[in-house]
């Protein structure tokens, strides 16, 4: 009988840990370049983006976080 809880309570514990290791390399790479949507929308038609807020932070050199982008701009290849 002891066997079986023993056998339970340790695979409980490995998904325990494993989630929690999965977590934190999911929140490590949050920080990926990421267009905002308004930017790509705009892009796709071959324009730029109209927002006063996208433009202050292609300034800066980032992807306005304001309308949901992340990071720095990707340099162009």
């Amino acid at each position: 009988m002891k066997l079986p809880k023993l056998l339970v309570t340790l695979v409980v514990a490995s998904s325990l840990i494993s989630g929690f290791a999965f977590a934190a390399d999911a929140a490590a790479g949050s920080t990926a370049p990421k267009k905002a949507a308004c930017c790509e929308k705009a892009a796709k038609d071959g324009k730029e983006c109209g927002h006063e807020c996208c433009a202050e932070a292609a300034k800066a050199g980032k992807n306005c976080e304001k309308c949901g982008g992340a990071g720095a701009i990707e340099a162009k290849k």
